[in-house]
């Protein structure tokens, strides 16, 4: 059931990068960061209100309330404001080149804080998987190393180093409230954060005369690519290694790459194929570890 649930989160986020420029095409990268929190914040509190209850719930701490408050700039403020803006002065190879990091920097947060001990099949998993990820998405130019592309690719690292400590440092709180609880507080204080910085782009945007397949794109990014994904992920994390959650994330560049070549009527060339079985066996490698 877990692998299952995170085999579906690669598919949503590998989705949401294809949608998410429908959306982006009309809407500036601030002010989808400003709707996608917000509105991912109200579905979550909603979803937890008509949920049944099984047993009485734990309160949060004021300690709880604190590293709610953390892991919302790691996971969510900090993480999809430099993805997005990192993105929007860099190139789509470089993104997908430091997307792949992520399950490397997860390890080595997960080490250094002594949350996991590291393992052969893990090392190994992340190394094989690393290696399909680029083999995919390395153009036969190489990333571009421009000056401005490399202050995105710098933002770009920033956001996934900031993504990879929020998977390390939230399992202590998701195995001891409910997850749901958890991760619409994160999002909840996320849209707080992140709503000064993009207020004056969302009145601007209410004004203006946007399309109905970039509102429907967006809604997508709000549903499909951000509310259910984070709360499978987090439901997962409750239960298996925070480096087994992030190597998953090895999938979303094929997924995205057979999207992109669908409707966007790209090649599928024989690398793709080599790519998707070293992914899928770097997976499977780290996944073999015991949770």
């Amino acid at each position: 059931m877990v692998h299952a649930a995170l085999f579906l989160v690669a598919l949503l986020f590998g989705a949401n990068y294809v949608v998410a420029k429908l959306a982006l095409r009309e809407i500036t990268p601030l002010d989808l960061v400003v709707i996608r929190t917000a509105g991912t914040a109200a579905l979550l509190f909603a979803a937890g209100a008509i949920r049944p209850r099984s047993a009485p719930r734990q309160a949060f701490s004021a300690r709880d309330f604190r590293d709610i408050l953390l892991y919302s700039l790691l996971g969510v403020s900090i993480n999809q404001l430099a993805f997005l803006e990192g993105l929007a002065r860099s190139t789509a190879t470089n993104a997908s080149v430091m997307l792949v990091s992520i399950p490397v920097l997860t390890l080595a947060f997960a080490v250094l804080l002594r949350r996991e001990r590291p393992s052969k099949t893990g090392v190994a998993g992340v190394i094989v998987g690393l290696a399909g990820a680029l083999l995919l998405i390395l153009p036969r130019g190489g990333p571009d190393v421009t000056a401005r592309a490399a202050t995105g690719n710098l933002l770009l690292l920033f956001g996934g180093s900031s993504y990879a400590l929020y998977l390390v440092l939230t399992r202590p709180i998701l195995a001891r409230h409910d997850p749901l609880r958890v991760i619409s507080w994160v999002f909840l204080f996320a849209a707080l954060t992140v709503f000064p910085f993009g207020a004056s782009g969302i009145w601007r945007l209410a004004a203006s005369d946007v399309s109905t397949t970039a509102w429907v794109s967006t809604a997508f990014v709000v549903i499909g690519g951000t509310a259910l994904p984070y709360l499978l992920n987090n439901w997962a994390l409750a239960r298996v290694k925070s480096s087994i959650v992030a190597v998953y994330i090895l999938l979303q560049p094929i997924v995205a790459g057979t999207l992109g070549r669908i409707f966007l009527h790209e090649q599928f060339g024989s690398h793709t194929a080599v790519a998707a079985v070293l992914i899928v066996a770097g997976v499977l490698l780290s996944g073999s570890r015991r949770a």
